[in-house]
This record gives C-alpha cells, sequence and structure tokens, in this order.
C-alpha cells in the first residue's frame, strides 16, 4: 500500500485485488486507506458480493459482512457503504470518516454528465479503455450533454479519443479528436487528431486538413517532432521489445520456444483486456 499500517484485526492470507486500479489489500485497515487515497474513484460498483466474501471468509468480520451484503442488495449508495467499512475498524477518527463524506457530499452535487465524466476519467487513468469509452458513450446519448458548454463538449471528445488511442482505434481516435478541436479550440486536440492519422499512416487526410485548418508550418514541425519522439520512445517499451524478441527467434529458427512465448503473450494481454472490462 506504499505506507506502515498498523492493523488490529485479523490479516488475510489471500488479499483481496481492487481491479480498477491493481491494488492488493490485506486487512479492512488498509480497505480503509485504500478508499481515502481514491475517494474520487469510489462507486458502488468496486464493492461486490465477491468483496463481501472475502470480508466473511478472509477477515472474519461477519458482522460487517452481512451489514455490506445488505446494502449491495438494497442498492445502497456509496457513501453508506463507505461508513459501513471505516466505522469497522479504528483506522480513521469520526472527524477523518466526515471530511470523506464531504468529499463524496461534493460529487453528488454535480450534474449527472460531470458525475459520469469524472467515473469515466477515473477508468482512462486505470486503463480500463472499454469502460471509459462505454461512459462517454453514456454521457453522449443523454440529454444533459447538450446543457454542456462547448470546452466541456470538446473535451469529453478529446477524452473519449485517449482511449480509442489506446485500444488501436487510431482513424476513429482522430475523428473524435478532431471534433473536440472544433468544440474547444485546445492545440493538443489538434495535435492528438494529426498524431492519430500518422499513426493510420492516412497521409491523404492528414494533407487534407493541414490546408483546410490553416495549421503553421511552425505547429506542422512541431506535431512531426514529437511525433518522432515518441516513436523513439515507443520502440523501448516493453510491448516493442517482446515483438524483438520474437523476431529474433524466428530468424534463429527457434519455433517452439517462439510459438510458447507468443502464447504466454497472448495469455497476458488476454488477462489485461479482461481487467479493462471489468471493474
Amino acid at each position: 500500500m506504499g505506507k506502515l499500517i498498523l492493523c488490529s484485526g485479523e490479516i488475510a492470507k489471500i488479499p483481496y485485488h481492487f481491479r480498477l486500479t491493481k491494488t492488493n489489500v490485506y486487512s479492512m485497515e488498509e480497505v480503509c486507506y485504500y478508499i481515502s487515497h481514491n475517494i474520487y474513484m469510489m462507486q458502488e460498483e468496486v464493492f461486490d458480493r465477491e468483496f463481501v466474501l472475502w470480508i466473511r471468509n478472509e477477515l472474519k468480520m461477519k458482522k460487517t459482512a452481512d451489514k455490506m451484503e445488505i446494502l449491495i442488495q438494497d442498492r445502497h449508495n456509496i457513501k453508506d457503504i463507505v461508513v459501513t467499512l471505516c466505522c469497522s475498524c479504528d483506522y480513521y477518527d469520526e472527524g477523518e470518516i466526515s471530511q470523506m463524506l464531504q468529499i463524496l457530499n461534493e460529487i453528488d452535487k454535480l450534474p449527472q454528465y460531470e458525475r459520469r465524466k469524472k467515473k469515466g476519467d477515473n477508468f482512462l487513468k486505470c486503463h480500463s479503455y472499454e469502460k471509459a469509452i462505454e461512459e462517454y458513450e453514456n454521457i453522449f446519448n443523454s440529454d444533459e450533454v447538450l446543457q454542456t458548454e462547448a470546452k466541456s463538449y470538446g473535451d469529453l471528445f478529446h477524452n473519449m479519443g485517449v482511449a480509442y488511442v489506446n485500444i488501436g482505434e487510431f482513424h476513429k481516435a482522430a475523428d473524435l479528436f478532431l471534433k473536440a478541436y472544433e468544440k474547444n479550440g485546445r492545440e493538443e486536440s489538434l495535435s492528438q487528431c494529426m498524431y492519430a492519422l500518422r499513426f493510420c499512416k492516412d497521409v491523404a487526410k492528414y494533407k487534407k486538413l493541414v490546408g483546410e485548418l490553416g495549421i503553421s508550418e511552425e505547429l506542422q514541425n512541431k506535431i512531426e517532432t514529437e511525433f518522432k519522439y515518441a516513436m523513439e520512445m515507443s520502440a523501448k517499451t516493453e510491448a516493442a521489445m517482446q515483438m524483438e524478441r520474437l523476431n529474433k527467434l524466428i530468424q534463429k529458427g527457434a519455433v517452439e520456444e517462439y510459438y510458447d512465448r507468443v502464447h504466454d503473450y497472448i495469455a497476458a494481454w488476454k488477462e489485461e483486456y479482461r481487467r479493462q472490462i471489468s471493474v
């Protein structure tokens, strides 16, 4: 957890894994610490029946598990869940719990589309790109989005574009970044649009936008320099190195080892994808 936490209750032999942030916890004190330091990410879906079973079986906290089970069944809000968990041990005092509830109250007062955007942004931050896209689409399909100012509307397109970049759909991302730029006028959205077009090698559309949008030569040079730098950095990533290792195995004729590595990589990618689409 990154901090020495004094635990007075049961310590789990098997940790609970918060999938959204890839965090393991072993005690109720660590659960409370996790809640406090991820308060803006808290949502009802984080605490499911699997979590209740972990409290019951690993922490031996039957009363707390019973209360949580009722809260989940009755679809109580996140504030009730936070209070129940934080009051089940002595890690935080009443004032500290009140501060958490105040933050949750402030989030509750936001317009629904802003709450959804915050939720989508949290998914994006935690690399759950499919979930982020789903949340942004819910916003665009709602009537409330029509009441947002142009800049905020554009920022939604931008963040959705970021999610699509990370799942390799560069054409879709480029379209979203362009829509973002048309609404928010941000150079970052325009640059990301041009980067996405470079990634999918759509030279025709790239040149067309340069002319239609009157992109200066200075900005073009800046985009080109940053794109080349990004490509150099991407060649040093673990994924790129994995591909390089596979190429070397093929060149050496180590076919059996090649397929073993491919199997391992695919299994890891599948697991990462499952994590992205789950909460």
